[in-house]
């Protein structure tokens, strides 16, 4: 049994497919499938179902498959901490990242993440957050860039933005004349919502009052874009919530946006590793990034008040 062996028999696990396995691990398909019959010889068990459309793990497999990425953890970390000794960054790092922030927070860390880090391979996939978790807890991503509290002792939380709500309201609209709203004034019937899974939407529906939330809708229209929603906005009626990030660009001459009166609802925006995580150099290189690029205003710690996900 080796190492290799093990991240091709996860590797499988993970795509269900062996010419995209293959690809995955940098090896022909013929290579990929012989290291796993050979690991199944030295087992003596069957680990996948070749027979089905789709690859999958049988019983016995599925539990060398977890074993296998636990595994595989203390191997990458034993690698990791003698490169974190020698101060060298190389390697890959896997980042997830929810939809509502990667538009806003990718195109400020990316690029000067990888002219940092040269010897560094950078990942960054959108996923949502339950997602992100079970690839965490499973070894498949370094770091979720995402929303918390998680509630999740398994998993490292560090905070890096109290990003707050903004209400985002068309000209004929009721709150249109207003300077501030406060989550009384939302009318659940003009509200415009991203779509069921979105951790945003959660957030938005704890803001209103509920109250509110049984007022019915004349109208129903749930998308999984924020910028769709502000477009709905600008050419339609009714207002909608976003995240201060999505309109930086344009707060000083927007009328359509408004603040909440204090203490203003903000989303806590952290970096999110498994306990094993040793490269905290990396940790704290991101982290400085997206400090530095984003108004101090937003940064961890002010005096909002933190709208739960879930």
């Amino acid at each position: 049994m080796t190492i290799q062996q093990l991240e091709y028999v996860v590797a499988l696990d993970t795509h269900r497919q062996f010419v995209l396995a293959a690809e995955k691990c940098f090896v022909t398909q013929p290579t990929l499938s012989m290291q796993i019959q050979k690991l199944e010889e030295e087992l003596g068990v069957l680990l996948f179902d070749r027979k089905k459309k789709k690859v999958e793990p049988t019983a016995v497999g599925a539990k060398v498959v977890q074993q296998a990425r636990l595994v595989l953890r203390e191997a990458y970390q034993l690698r990791d901490v003698v490169q974190q000794e020698k101060g060298e960054m190389v390697g890959a790092l896997r980042i997830g990242i929810i939809p509502t922030l990667a538009p806003y927070l990718v195109p400020l860390f990316l690029l000067e993440l990888v002219e940092k880090y040269p010897r560094l391979r950078v990942q960054v996939e959108e996923m949502p957050t339950d997602q992100i978790v079970q690839r965490l807890k499973e070894n498949q991503l370094d770091i979720g860039l995402l929303v918390t509290p998680l509630d999740d002792r398994s998993l490292r939380e560090v905070p890096v933005l109290e990003e707050p709500f903004l209400a985002y309201v068309s000209e004929g609209h009721a709150l249109y004349g207003q300077a501030t709203v406060k989550p009384s004034d939302l009318s659940f019937p003009d509200l415009w919502l991203l779509q069921q899974g979105h951790c945003f939407r959660h957030q938005v529906l704890n803001i209103c009052a509920p109250a509110n939330l049984n007022q019915p809708r004349r109208f129903v229209y749930e998308s999984g874009s924020i910028e769709t929603l502000k477009e709905m906005v600008r050419r339609n009626q009714g207002f909608t919530l976003v995240p201060e990030l999505s309109v930086l660009n344009e707060m000083d001459n927007n009328l359509m946006i408004k603040r909440f009166d204090a203490p203003e609802p903000v989303r806590e925006v952290s970096l999110v590793t498994h306990h094993g995580f040793v490269r905290t150099g990396l940790l704290d290189s991101l982290r400085e990034l997206l400090l530095r690029h984003v108004p101090e205003r937003l940064h961890a710690g002010q005096s909002g008040q933190k709208i739960r996900w879930k």
